[in-house]
């Protein structure tokens, strides 16, 4: 058994929002000293021989430095409810299907299934009861979403719905990258289906920088993380509306 250090929810161009290539992604997660990468395409514009063209590259990019697991962030028909979906051999599920179904479908297939980003368009309203014997975990903290610090009622809401926390990055760009892991208890060899296999085991502790992610949550450590968060969410329109001026300045 070993451990691992693994990036969660991660987007390439693949993707339909993302630019990063697989390639420059596994540079850039090896120099910050991952060993799992653990892709989640948007479901939009897959098809089966797609999924599987693109299964293969994921197995070709990693070149021994780090290792890739690819998987799909599953929509529904709104896109307010997410599930990102790991497995050993999974085949495309469709595109924009019924949350339950597709749940459904992976937990038979032996598929590791993921409640992403609750608190975007409030999809945490829309979780259902029945959707828990086919979820694993919910992220208690979404980079993207969330920010640097973890949303509050993150825990809660896990106990809540009976799963366990998760941390994401929903890397899109370079905003993204953050010490956010899942440390990860691996049999050997490493491979995607080790790595989902400890998914499914349960074999994962979310992290944060060597601090265990559900310690940030609350009480103390968490109020410098919600005071930086406060303080990143107040300059982020100014910063981004400079740097739209300065683009247009420079072409």
């Amino acid at each position: 058994m070993i451990t691992v250090r693994a990036a969660a929810h991660v987007h390439s161009e693949w993707s339909y929002d993302a630019e990063w290539t697989l390639p420059a992604l596994a540079a850039a997660f090896a120099r910050r000293r991952y060993d799992v990468v653990l892709t989640t395409e948007h479901d939009r514009g897959f098809h089966e021989q797609r999924w599987q063209a693109y299964r293969r590259e994921c197995a070709a990019v990693g070149d021994g430095r780090i290792l890739f697991v690819p998987g799909l962030e599953y929509e529904d028909s709104e896109s307010v409810v997410h599930v990102p979906v790991w497995g050993r051999d999974l085949p495309f599920l469709g595109e924009r299907r019924p949350t339950v179904e597709v749940l459904r479908e992976a937990s038979e297939a032996g598929g590791f299934a993921v409640f992403a980003h609750p608190w975007r368009r409030d999809a945490w309203m829309r979780y259902r009861s029945e959707w828990t014997p086919f979820v694993s975990a919910v992220e208690i903290w979404n980079r993207h979403y969330d920010g640097v610090a973890p949303n509050p009622a993150g825990l809660a809401f896990a106990r809540a719905v009976g799963l366990r926390p998760f941390v994401a990055l929903d890397f899109h760009t370079r905003r993204q990258f953050f010490p956010l892991a899942l440390l990860l208890d691996v049999e050997e060899p490493l491979s995607p289906a080790s790595v989902v296999d400890a998914l499914n085991a349960g074999r994962y502790r979310p992290d944060a920088a060597g601090i265990p992610a559900h310690r940030l949550a609350h009480g103390l450590p968490a109020a410098p993380l919600r005071a930086a968060e406060g303080a990143r969410r107040r300059l982020r329109g100014p910063v981004r509306g400079l740097e739209r001026r300065l683009g247009r300045t420079r072409s």
